[in-house]
């Protein structure tokens, strides 16, 4: 192909574009996903079981239960905002990552605190049999349905996409633990914020598997 039959070529494939608007809108996808999300989790538990006696009133009254709880839901959202961003080029913030992983250390060291000054009287009150179970049960549907929204838009590194997918997922039943089943700081450290650890993993082996896609 000659330099001239190259340029015409190109003129020719171009000559009819037109201009589209930049997709740069991750908002409403991912507040559908974290507000969908969260009525499925709420009306699961519900549905499983009764919220933990003296719980709401706690969450209304109590300021270092509500600072704690607080900070789960902020970390919850930021993850979710830079998991949806993965999906689209140039969109990747170094400082809302390293902001979002900063609340969620601030979240686990509030439980880890709380093992020496609680923010509510540990008891076994509202203890939930299978709560580790439960949490799985809350988490991995929500985890594996935004992962997919995140792929069907292309995300540039689907390791990192299903990573902070499955932190924000993870922490769905972990924070409504707090209200729905027994407050104890271990209990939460072992039994809710545990098997967040799993779904995390577990997000970041299934960009594993798409990345090989």
């Amino acid at each position: 192909m000659t330099q001239r039959s190259r340029i015409d070529l190109i003129n020719n494939l171009s000559s009819n574009l037109l201009p589209v608007s930049q997709r740069s809108n991750i908002l409403v996808p991912g507040f559908l996903w974290f507000s969908i999300s969260w009525l499925y989790v709420v009306a699961l538990s519900l549905y499983l079981g009764p919220l933990r006696v003296g719980a709401l009133n706690a969450l209304i009254t109590n300021p270092q239960f509500v600072f704690e709880s607080f900070v789960g839901l902020v970390s919850g959202a930021l993850f979710c905002t830079i998991a949806f961003q993965e999906s689209i080029p140039g969109l990747h913030r170094k400082w809302l990552v390293q902001l979002s992983f900063l609340v969620a250390l601030i979240w686990v060291a509030c439980y880890t605190v709380g093992l020496s000054f609680p923010a509510v009287d540990p008891s076994i009150i509202g203890k939930r049999a299978h709560c580790v179970l439960e949490a799985y049960l809350y988490s991995m549907p929500p985890m594996l349905v935004g992962y997919l929204l995140i792929y069907k838009r292309f995300p540039v590194d689907t390791i990192r996409a299903g990573l902070f997918i499955g932190i924000s997922a993870g922490m769905l039943p972990a924070l409504f633990m707090q209200i729905s089943c027994m407050y104890d700081p271990l209990h939460i450290l072992t039994h809710h914020l545990g098997p967040a650890l799993v779904v995390i993993i577990s997000g970041a082996v299934l960009g594993m598997v798409f990345r090989k896609r």
